[in-house]
């Protein structure tokens, strides 16, 4: 059985291939500064932060959320996940989009990471109920099969759960765990200055889950032009995150997509821990030089349920272990 489809890296085409070789090139000539400044489009920075005070009275009403600034709201979620110690996830992905639509997932998978300690686990398998699922632990791959009822392994050379993949599978392709409330606010800080428009919070309204209220955010992470006149999209993640001094290799930081991809996605947060309960994430089409969508876009979503609290997960490979599954309803727009 193949792994889960690594997140898509490679839509970037000759216009993110070109912004690279200019960023050289121009950082060789000297005055490379200004490829790196916004072209000054987009949008607010920090919006009202007091706006959520509103949140702290309890049982909301539609005009308690009506009152809330989505990018302060967007702001203070954002950090509030970027500080967690621990990821607790179950995904879902999609390549195609009627896959999607139809509500049938090529993959599922659960996994756990410890910022603290490095440690990983994962669970993953196919979406069909009787195929068999993978685990990793501690490095080794253990593998069982729900028609013999039996494990197999442990296998040390599986590529898949060894530390240096966990990037691929700890996050929702955007946001990260495990930072300090000082390197959080120094990668939000970028994003609202450095990469001014990229961020984009949109459509805020009161949800209700299985009995219980979330906010629904939507949010555009949309390409921006700069200096230079091309748009940047997802690496725009990477050198704000860059910025708060960690190395994206051993934190470990990743984003989903191409390096001119933006994202559309769709949080639930929950209004008093303000952490994110749920997400829908679909990769967005990268720009070319006049800010139309390239038409070779593959498709790309996961939806993510996110465990709070975040524990590392056991995923001891012994018994019948329970197949990989999220229990959040779709995202109805």
């Amino acid at each position: 059985m193949p792994p889960p489809p690594r997140p898509p890296r490679k839509r970037g085409g000759l216009i993110a291939l070109a912004a690279v070789l200019a960023v050289v090139v121009v950082l060789g000539l000297g005055g490379g500064w200004l490829l790196w400044q916004s072209s000054g489009e987009g949008g607010a920075a920090a919006g009202d932060p007091d706006s959520l005070d509103v949140l702290k009275k309890g049982r909301l009403t539609a005009e308690d959320v009506s009152s809330v600034d989505p990018t302060a709201l967007f702001y203070a979620g954002f950090t509030k996940m970027a500080t967690q110690p621990v990821r607790h996830l179950t995904q879902e992905s999609y390549t195609e989009e009627s896959e999607y639509r139809q509500g049938e997932p090529g993959y599922v998978w659960e996994s756990g990471f410890d910022y603290r300690t490095k440690k990983f686990r994962m669970a993953w398998g196919s979406a069909e109920a009787d195929d068999p699922i993978t685990v990793c632990r501690d490095g080794a791959g253990y593998g069982y099969s729900y028609k013999l009822k039996r494990w197999d392994g442990p296998d040390p050379g599986d590529s898949l759960c060894r530390l240096q993949s966990a990037y691929r599978y700890i996050s929702d392709g955007i946001s990260t765990g495990g930072m300090t409330q000082a390197q959080a606010d120094t990668w939000v800080k970028e994003l609202q200055t450095g990469y001014k428009g990229f961020v984009r919070p949109g459509e805020l309204r009161l949800a209700e889950v299985k009995g219980k209220q979330y906010l629904r955010l939507a949010v555009d992470y949309t390409p921006v032009k700069r200096a230079d006149d091309l748009y940047y999209g997802g690496q725009s993640l990477m050198w704000s995150f860059k910025k708060s001094g960690l190395d994206p290799q051993t934190h470990p930081y990743s984003y989903t997509g191409g390096m001119g991809t933006g994202f559309h996605a769709v949080y639930y947060l929950d209004p008093g821990s303000l952490l994110t309960a749920y997400s829908e994430v679909e990769v967005t089409p990268a720009l070319d030089k006049d800010g139309r969508p390239r038409v070779d876009a593959d498709f790309y979503k996961v939806r993510v349920e996110y465990h709070h609290p975040a524990r590392l997960p056991a995923m001891k490979p012994e018994g019948s272990p329970a197949r990989p599954e999220l229990t959040w309803p779709r995202d109805k727009a």
